[in-house]
């Protein structure tokens, strides 16, 4: 099976280490993975500001990138649901690369979905295999985007049953606030929804959270920053990897 690493664009720019631990862990699971160094941005910028046809064209080009792989996995779930719930919309039933786009959405999985539902990796052998003897306490907050390939709450069990150390969310279902370009158009909500959900993090005493898209933990890491607040936010694929002593745990700050 030949494995695509789809890195989005905000990992490339703000979180290169989350892409080397899903390697790290991938190639741990007996996976080889190829990252295309031709890929761009999937157009969910350009969907969010109304510009389908913008979009279309980025679509088309996803589409030939990954047209040779069996699979393609990336940390963000934001991203995989845009491929999934709305690339095929994007083309007319008469034009041929509908069917492609449907081929690519049946192929493209989030990092730990693709973990359980196509490796059918069981979380428990993960546990057993060892790893790092002390795992700090962590906190897990999954992006809205999830729902939409209803995986929403999947992350925290899976964290736990593979042996890390996970203290319950209050109100996780609770949006973050980030939401793309919701946090520049409406910036003073986002802020509040961030507190709120900075708050509920807080209340775990947890130093260290999960957050399973890039976009929820940069505008979580950088509220924190300006309170003043001691936050370690990494994503699960960096949690998987320091457990299973793939990737040595980053002093923080």
């Amino acid at each position: 099976m030949r494995v695509a690493l789809f890195t989005t664009c905000l990992a490339e720019a703000l979180a290169p280490r989350t892409l080397k631990a899903c390697v790290l862990v991938l190639e741990h699971c007996g996976v080889s993975v190829e990252v295309p160094t031709a890929q761009t941005c999937c157009g969910q910028p350009l969907l969010s500001n109304g510009l389908p046809l913008q979009a279309r064209e980025l679509a088309r080009r996803m589409i030939a990138i990954f047209a040779e792989f069996d699979a393609v996995v990336t940390p963000s779930g934001s991203c995989c649901s845009i491929v999934r719930e709305r690339f095929v919309d994007l083309f007319e039933p008469t034009d041929p690369d509908r069917a492609a786009a449907s081929a690519l959405a049946a192929k493209t999985f989030e990092f730990v979905e693709f973990l359980q539902v196509k490796l059918h990796v069981d979380p428990t052998a993960l546990a057993a295999r060892g790893g790092a003897a002390v795992m700090p306490a962590f906190t897990c907050h999954d992006a809205c985007h999830l729902r939409g390939i209803h995986r929403h709450g999947s992350t925290a069990p899976f964290l736990a049953a593979s042996g890390c150390n996970m203290r319950e969310l209050p109100d996780m279902t609770q949006c973050c606030g980030f939401g793309g370009m919701f946090s520049t158009q409406f910036a003073e909500v986002s802020t509040a929804l961030g507190l709120e959900k900075l708050a509920h993090v807080a209340s775990t005493e947890c130093s260290t959270l999960v957050a399973s898209d890039t976009g929820c933990a940069a505008h979580l890491a950088g509220l924190a920053h300006r309170e003043g607040v001691t936050l370690r936010v990494i994503s699960p694929a960096e949690a998987l990897a320091e457990r299973l002593g793939v990737l040595a745990r980053e002093d923080f700050p």
